[in-house]
């Protein structure tokens, strides 16, 4: 009786350390000297014991066998039962293979000669593990147990019974009913604990914990095999015919066992891609972290997340995106090492235990192999698709010590990662300071936009010369009835994510124009810049609605001004690009917002042609006190200049700094020092203000009298 990991069916993306033979495949690898050994001494005085009794017992049965055909059919059914196993469901996704050979071994045990039984054990093992190419570890390690088992059930039955060890033949009475039974024991308590002891010296885990799992999992099957062996012995005695009668019920218990098993499978295992589901890739982390408990070991998990999987399943059907997702699967699992679990969360979510972390490099260079292996792209309807995901990562005991609360941390990394898509986070105290915040805002986005709670402000642009008032942008507010004005970066990437970015920003880009054709009928001729989120940049529906907007509006085109960060972009190129140049073809000017923070920016301004550049606040705050920043606005505006682009400041705060981008010629300036983002009611106050203002005199924001101030260049 062998007790290795198996199961019903192959089964990708899980490994996961048996209680048997078949966790020899990994012997070596973490202790590789005291598993040599100990394999070495179990074969060694397995095959030792085993020539012995040849040579003492061959010449004895080579007469008897004529006489004992039964024995031989005993022999014959230990052999086709080890190549027959059960599959024994464990409860935590993987299955024992428990052979029936055991019934016919201890009974041959019992009434035969040891040596036949030695010998039959031997080959069968051999053929099986040959059969399924296992390593030599394994194989030795197998036959020497196996031969050791049978050696102490026929000790346990010589000692109780007072049948001499090395008899070729034994005739069972009735008072050796107790003896065989403990016979059987011994063969259970041998066989498995041997192999508890391989595997804890191979794991780390404590030997008699396995041992005791074995109990609990196998100790039912085993005892029905166990138990019919002295029947089967008795059988034989009686007439080598009865023998075959004794299939029958161990043909129903193999079959019900497969049925547990293959039951198990299909209720811990997505039916898409055959992985781990959610509650099976639960069961094991949680067996990784009490394994890891008291060690230095860090267990680690991640979550993945298909980008633009939506878009593959509306545009081509749900066919392809179910090849998809299977590819994605194989892809996933050809990557990672035998010992990760790969399982499907659901939709396009993936998760990734590693329950031998090493540390957040190992974690995070495991993480951009996968992404780098899922960006090859996949042909589908003779469609080439391009797969990226977003990945997040949390490591316990680091950043947790429970599965839900490392499965939160890593969806808190997975949402940050997901904001510029493609990328991997890992979890941070720092990017959670807004979790509890973002849960319960997350409710309330449906209700918010049905109750009007969204609403625009605006912020003033001014011509550096002259302090002209030219332009708006336009800001979106969340005044949320219980947590007050939320901004936009918290609420931004939630209407992202839950599929409302698209009528919000329809309703905020409809009420921006509107608000500029009130203006205009007011006599004040501006332009309105507005922000565009990255979900929103990879739709190609974008540039006909703002069209029809545009028409709605009465607005000309070259009033409206769509701003975009270089994030925003990268985070989909081929469409981003596809939609900026649909918006240009309208008429519609374009400005990169945040200029300098990214990092592809010359690259992205040749291809996407832009009408200017919006110089980043941080850089513009700290120009009149850091060096470093003062250059890098400077070289920024004569980049814009040289390429024949406008420049717009934002961020200016103070008149030194109003003075210095004025010396250094940027085109247009915005900040508090300007204005503050104001209602439309105090808008049109402030322009009428503004308007008043005689020709030629100062700007109110500015000093009333100058003075002269270093400019840093």
């Amino acid at each position: 009786m062998t007790t290795e990991a198996a199961g019903p069916e192959p089964v990708a993306a899980t490994a996961a350390t048996g209680s048997g033979g078949a966790s020899m495949e990994a012997a070596g690898a973490a202790r590789p000297t005291a598993v040599a050994v100990y394999v070495c001494t179990v074969f060694g005085t397995g095959f030792g014991l085993l020539i012995w009794l040849l040579w003492v017992q061959v010449p004895v049965i080579a007469w008897t066998s004529l006489q004992m055909p039964a024995l031989y059919l005993l022999a014959i059914l230990l052999f086709v039962g080890e190549l027959r196993p059960l599959l024994i469901a464990r409860g935590d996704g993987d299955t024992d293979r428990v052979t029936v050979s055991a019934t016919f071994a201890v009974a041959l045990v019992l009434i035969g000669p040891l040596s036949l039984a030695l010998v039959a054990q031997a080959l069968a093992v051999a053929v099986d593990d040959l059969g399924r190419r296992g390593r030599w570890q394994r194989i030795t390690f197998n036959m020497g147990q196996y031969l050791l088992t049978l050696l102490a059930a026929r000790w346990v039955f010589s000692l109780t019974s007072g049948h001499p060890f090395c008899a070729v033949t034994t005739e069972l009475a009735p008072g050796d009913i107790l003896p065989a039974l403990l016979a059987a024991a011994a063969y259970f308590l041998v066989n498995n604990g041997t192999v508890a002891i391989v595997v804890a010296l191979d794991s780390g885990q404590n030997p008699l914990a396995v041992l005791r799992e074995d109990v609990r999992v196998q100790g039912m099957s085993s005892s029905i095999l166990l138990g019919l062996a002295p029947v089967a012995a008795v059988a034989a005695d009686f007439s080598p015919f009865v023998i075959p009668l004794l299939v029958l019920p161990l043909v129903g218990v193999q079959h019900n066992a497969w049925i547990a098993a293959q039951r198990q499978h299909e209720a811990l295992h997505d039916g898409l891609t055959g992985l781990p589901n959610r509650e099976l890739f639960r069961r094991r982390a949680e067996r990784a972290l009490a394994q890891a408990e008291g060690s230095d070991r860090k267990v680690a998990v991640m979550l993945l997340d298909l980008d633009h999987f939506k878009e593959v399943n509306d545009t081509l059907g749900h066919h392809v995106g179910d090849g998809l997702l299977r590819e994605v699967a194989s892809r996933v699992t050809a990557v990672v090492p035998e010992q990760v679990t790969v399982a499907r969360l659901g939709g396009d979510e993936f998760a990734v235990l590693v329950p031998d972390a090493g540390g957040t490099t190992s974690v995070t260079a495991l993480a951009e192999t996968i992404t780098a292996r899922l960006r090859e792209p996949v042909v589908a309807d003779g469609v080439r698709i391009g797969v990226q995901a977003s990945i997040g990562i949390a490591i316990s005991p680091e950043h947790a010590s429970t599965v839900e609360t490392l499965l939160k941390r890593a969806d808190i990394a997975l949402y940050r990662a997901k904001t510029n898509r493609g990328e991997t986070q890992v979890y941070r105290a720092e990017i959670d300071q807004h979790t509890v915040l973002r849960l319960s805002l997350l409710g309330d986005l449906h209700t918010a936009l049905d109750n009007g709670e969204f609403e625009l402000v605006f912020q003033p642009q001014v011509i550096t010369r002259t302090g002209r008032v030219t332009g708006i942008e336009a800001l979106m507010r969340w005044r949320h009835p219980s947590h007050g004005v939320i901004p936009p970066d918290v609420f931004i990437p939630l209407a992202e994510n839950t599929g409302l970015i698209g009528a919000m920003s329809q309703r905020a880009m409809e009420s921006a124009l509107s608000t500029l054709a009130t203006l205009r009928a007011a006599g004040h001729d501006l332009e309105v810049a507005v922000n565009v989120s990255a979900r929103l940049l990879s739709d190609l529906e974008l540039p006909r609605w703002v069209a029809q907007m545009l028409r709605d509006a009465q607005v000309p085109a070259a009033r409206l001004t769509i701003e975009v960060t270089e994030s925003t972009i990268t985070a989909d190129p081929g469409r981003a690009m596809q939609v900026l140049r649909d918006l240009r073809e309208i008429g519609v000017r374009l400005t990169v917002d945040d200029f300098g923070t990214g990092y592809s920016s010359l690259s992205y301004l040749r291809r996407l042609q832009p009408d200017e550049l919006k110089v980043d606040k941080s850089f513009v705050m700290q120009m009149s006190g850091d060096e470093n920043s003062a250059v890098i606005v400077r070289s920024t505006i004569e980049l814009a200049h040289g390429l024949g682009l406008s420049v717009v400041a934002e961020g200016v705060e103070d008149q030194l700094t109003y003075d210095a981008l004025d010396l250094l010629g940027c085109d247009r300036i915005q900040g508090f020092h300007v204005a503050r983002p104001m209602s439309l009611p105090a808008l049109k106050a402030w322009l009428d203000a503004a308007s008043l203002r005689p020709v030629g005199s100062p700007p109110p924001w500015a000093d009333p009298v100058p003075t002269p101030r270093k400019v840093l260049t």
